[in-house]
């Protein structure tokens, strides 16, 4: 017992503590075998030395980048140079995959600040322009959606179909809403029959073509006025609408709560008659 008086024990609240493990986790570590105190007093109080310290860093930075609990029990408990060079690979496999992600997260947050930067200058605003858009792929759940929630939750499910682990605020896809063109032809224009993602990824291919667009800037419930300035820009060019239109949200909710800094693009398919 003196040499234990020598020695510097912890207590498991004091271990709990330092390494930001639960004392409940502790108990279980202790249960199957993981890392076990060094003793447990009179009083029920679990005592750890130092030798054991090595054991949860090990044990904190396995968890971290992946490693079962049984898989980690097996390598402390038979350690060598082969287990450990399985071990020291699969570091290395997360680290590189922790790498591209973050690689890729910061090209995602690049092109979202360079697209917030392009429409602070955009000076064609509420203005016609018919222009060709290459071939697109679309994530697509069809319904019928009035309220912005309901396409924004609709959204949500469509983003965990993608690659993507961001939310939209950090990708650089394009989500929106398609207006059917029999709603489009009717003047409904807050009633639409999908939503959407494009990405580079997966989905039905948008076959390239010429697009009749307009930016406007503010709430969606302000459409009409948009969509009427194209139906008169289609009459008088001698065009007609050859399918349905998509509403892309370039400025949303997820970047800003401020109405009046939305930014919405309406695309019509449309050929000359």
């Amino acid at each position: 017992m003196g040499k234990l008086l020598r020695e510097k024990y912890y207590k498991i609240g004091e271990i709990s503590k330092i390494y930001k493990i639960s004392s409940d986790i502790l108990r279980y570590y202790d249960k199957i075998g993981l890392v076990s105190p060094d003793f447990v007093g009179e009083n029920g109080y679990r005592y750890y030395s130092k030798k054991q310290i090595w054991r949860l860093n090990n044990i904190r930075n396995l968890r971290n980048i992946g490693v079962g609990l049984e898989d980690i029990k097996d390598f402390l408990d038979e350690r060598n140079i082969n287990s450990a060079n399985d071990i020291i690979e699969f570091q290395l496999e997360k680290v590189e995959d922790k790498i591209k992600k973050l690689t890729e997260l910061k090209e995602e947050l690049t092109s979202k600040l360079e697209n917030i930067e392009f429409f602070k200058t955009f000076k064609d605003f509420n203005r016609p322009i018919l222009k060709f858009i290459p071939k697109r792929k679309f994530l697509r759940s069809k319904g019928n959606f009035k309220q912005d929630w309901e396409i924004d939750f609709e959204l949500k499910i469509l983003n965990e179909k993608t690659e993507y682990d961001s939310d939209f605020i950090l990708t650089n896809n394009e989500i929106g809403a398609t207006l059917s063109k029999e709603n489009f032809l009717k003047g409904e224009y807050l009633t639409f029959s999908e939503t959407f993602i494009i990405n580079d990824v997966k989905g039905e291919i948008m076959e390239e073509g010429y697009f009749l667009t307009i930016v406007f800037r503010g709430n969606y419930k302000e459409s009409y006025k948009y969509y009427d300035i194209l139906k008169k820009y289609i009459a008088s060019h001698n065009l007609e609408v050859i399918g349905d239109i998509h509403e892309i949200y370039h400025i949303e909710i997820h970047i800003t709560e401020n109405e009046d800094e939305f930014i919405t693009e309406i695309q019509i398919p449309v050929a000359e008659k």
